[in-house]
């Protein structure tokens, strides 16, 4: 998802074990669940050049923890621990770990230096030796440099050592880096919205290693948003560029740098394409290196520009356009086939995200994948949407075929024949291809099956399960999740989950607990473990039934479904939600006239829209970081969907719960990061204003030294027992 961090307090495993479980959970419980499931391994990597896979075991927790990196090897079956962090002198943080190219070392982060770890030796070696962090560190194709960021400006290094052993001096390839210009890193808001959230990096190698393509932002024109620290004796003050609707965004250059000469070569705007606003925070090579290509937007984000750049030459040649009368989700760069003459795209423009093959002279050769379905992968996955074996002739994906509710994998040949499915299992996978392409990493699971790790071949058989982590939910007597399907007035099935009590008893009146998130890109009901969050769990043990529910508006139903709330949040989400309500309102089992509502971010929004304007429908909410009028909130987000305000008075005054504050009847629990970056303070404190004009009482939790999630036992402890006792209250 790109924009607002959907917090639902959802943990590795969470739903549904038997009935006969005798414990009870506990809010320290919901807080830190490391009692009730042990940690699975994660950050799950290919060895380069091998069938051998690296990934991360953690045991333990606070200062005792204990941090290991394993390899399994799959021709034998056998696992070897490779390395450990218990928390020495050196901090070494392995899970910044990064293979070579070659696969014969280790690239690592510890004390804000860069470290190297021969894997044969074992030996580590010191990189960086500075008070300044070096960031987004990368190695060179060859892997006998590695680039990285700091203060803004970009660096290499040369790993090889002198005749005296010793290493040489970082090359600083630019050098106008500060405060307010990025070189090779992104800011606040291009992180947020634009670019896939695993990485900050704005910069990409060149194939030959011998330059470096790199995106430039100037932040000097956007606006500063004051954020303080109250926690210390003398509170401080930090600005933050935050631009909001209809403000000046930042403003971004394209350049390329020589590694060898530090020469930059600057990309000229080009008259013929109109309104160029944003650049698109990844590049791609061509793999002769000659050129690089990028993706430019306007401003509403419905025009998109692919550029094929030489810089050598100073050519830039148009590759192909997208135009969309609502937004354009995806801005990956093309991906370039070996074989200097094609290369495949990512497009919606028949509705739904699909594969297409073109040739370099930008002619459409190909629609690859076809249907009322998209391609898609897991939030903030660093995974690549599709992955390629050009030798064999495939291309591997993940899709919401059959069933929107679940992620299947799939391959199709590079001519758009053979469209295969390869995992069989009821739920959601994700997949990671081999360097041999031979295997691929399936992270498996389904509402009734933990997650797992399968090791597949690359026809979707099962090899080994990679990991399979302990738990002892079976201990407690948790929530029953129900998938429910919901028919809205004008025929759309809407997909929602219904948990009840492990003693849920037909016969009784139980009050309802909706959680909301609502918002585009987001999809909260998947058949998926997890799919009932610990905080659910706990409302239900106390005799709660707990609903959700996708409104249109949300991800994973193609364009047309998502686009409905264009220039109009809040009015079709919720009227979708009502449509839920009044199903749950039916059932024989539930008391009408106890329903809440909670939510955070988008759907801490949707719980403010919801109690001002249906506030008949339910008794009392919880808004965590919630957006009370959209004109706080971030321009690239929040454009995308409802454009300026310029542009769109009306609608950003309907959207707004702000402006109807007095309309609100139930009770309300505001909650809010007092440091919140993301969803700033500003939101609660408006709302609290119009509440207090509207002679309304309300509770309020505001957490210091807290962003948009909150984390640490301790804060999280408070804020699941502020839950419980809330909704105690008012139901």
């Amino acid at each position: 998802m790109k924009g607002l961090v959907l917090l639902l307090t959802v943990w590795p495993a969470l739903t549904l074990y038997g009935q006969g479980g005798r414990k009870r959970l506990t809010v320290e419980l919901v807080a830190d669940p490391q009692n009730l499931v042990s940690p699975g391994i994660h950050q799950v990597a290919w060895r380069p050049g091998s069938d051998q896979v690296s990934f991360i075991r953690r045991q333990g927790a606070g200062p005792t923890a204990v941090t290991t990196l394993w390899i399994h090897d799959i021709s034998s079956g056998q696992e070897r621990e490779l390395l450990r962090d218990a928390g020495g002198d050196l901090k070494l943080s392995l899970l910044s770990y990064q293979w070579s190219p070659k696969g014969d070392a280790l690239l690592l982060t510890g004390q804000h230096d860069l470290w190297l770890f021969d894997v044969q030796s074992g030996q580590r070696r010191r990189l960086t030796d500075d008070p300044e962090e070096e960031e987004d560190a990368t190695f060179s194709p060859a892997g006998d440099r590695i680039a990285f960021v700091k203060g803004n400006n970009l660096y290499t290094q040369d790993l090889k050592t002198t005749g005296d052993g010793l290493k040489p001096f970082a090359t600083k390839l630019t050098t106008d880096g500060s405060e307010d210009v990025l070189n090779g890193k992104l800011d606040w808001v291009y992180e947020e919205e634009l670019a896939n959230r695993a990485t900050g990096r704005a910069y990409e190698w060149s194939p030959d290693g011998k330059e470096i393509a790199y995106l430039r932002l100037d932040d000097a024109p956007v606006p500063q948003y004051p954020l303080i620290d109250y926690l210390a004796t003398h509170a401080g003050l930090s600005r933050q560029r935050f631009p909001q609707p209809g403000d000046r965004n930042p403003v971004p250059s394209f350049h390329v740098v020589s590694v060898a000469e530090g020469e930059v070569k600057s990309w000229k705007y080009q008259p013929k394409v109109p309104g160029i606003e944003y650049f698109g925070p990844a590049f791609s090579w061509t793999p002769d290196s000659k050129a690089v290509s990028f993706v430019t937007l306007d401003r509403p984000q419905a025009e998109l520009a692919v550029h094929l750049w030489d810089a050598a030459q100073g050519e830039d040649r148009p590759l192909l356009k997208e135009k969309d009368p609502y937004w354009i989700n995806s801005l990956d760069p093309p991906y370039f086939l070996h074989d200097g003459h094609r290369f495949l795209w990512l497009s919606e423009r028949d509705g739904w995200l699909h594969l297409y093959l073109y040739g370099s002279d930008g002619a459409l050769i190909n629609q690859l994948t076809r249907g009322d379905w998209m391609i898609d992968h897991p939030p903030f996955s660093d995974v690549p949407m599709f992955q390629v074996d050009e030798k064999g002739g495939w291309i591997y994906f993940a899709t919401t075929a059959p069933d929107p509710r679940e992620r299947q994998l799939y391959r199709v040949r590079v001519d758009g024949s053979g469209l295969a499915r390869l995992s069989n299992e009821t739920g959601v996978h994700s997949l990671n291809l081999s360097p041999s392409r031979r295997f691929l990493i399936d992270n498996y699971s389904n509402s009734e099956t933990p997650p797992q790790t399968l090791l597949r071949k690359d026809d979707g058989s099962v090899v080994a399960t990679l990991d399979k982590p302990e738990n002892h939910l079976q201990e407690y007597a948790l929530a029953r999740t129900e998938f429910v399907e919901v028919k809205a007035a004008d025929g759309a099935t809407l997909y929602a989950r219904l948990a009840k009590p492990a003693d849920f008893d037909p016969g009784k009146k139980y009050p309802v607990i909706v959680l909301v998130y609502g918002g585009p890109h987001v999809q909260i009901v998947q058949r998926r473990w997890g799919v009932t969050g610990l905080e659910d769990q706990l409302l239900a043990q106390e005799g709660y039934l707990t609903w959700s529910l996708d409104n249109r508006g949300s991800w994973g139903r193609g364009h047309a479904w998502e686009t409905v709330v264009f220039k109009d949040l809040g009015r079709r989400e919720l009227e979708d939600q009502l449509t839920g309500i009044a199903y749950l309102k039916s059932l024989p089992f539930v008391d009408g006239n106890r329903i809440a509502i909670r939510g955070w971010s988008y759907g801490g929004y949707m719980t403010l829209y919801a109690l001002t304007h249906a506030p008949q429908a339910f008794k009392c909410g919880a808004a965590g970081g919630p957006v009370t009028a959209w004109r706080f909130y971030d321009s690239i987000y929040t454009e995308r969907y409802m454009r300026t305000p310029s542009e769109n008075a009306d609608g950003y005054k309907s959207a707004s719960p702000l402006e109807v504050a007095d309309k609100l009847k139930g009770s309300i629990l505001l909650i809010h990061g007092a440091d919140d970056d993301n969803v700033h303070l500003q939101n609660t404190m408006n709302f609290i204003n119009a509440l207090v004009a509207a002679h309304h009482p309300f509770e309020l939790y505001i957490q210091p030294g807290q962003k948009h999630g909150f984390r640490g036992e301790t804060v999280e402890t408070y804020l699941t027992q502020r839950y419980l006792d809330f909704f105690k209250g008012c139901l």
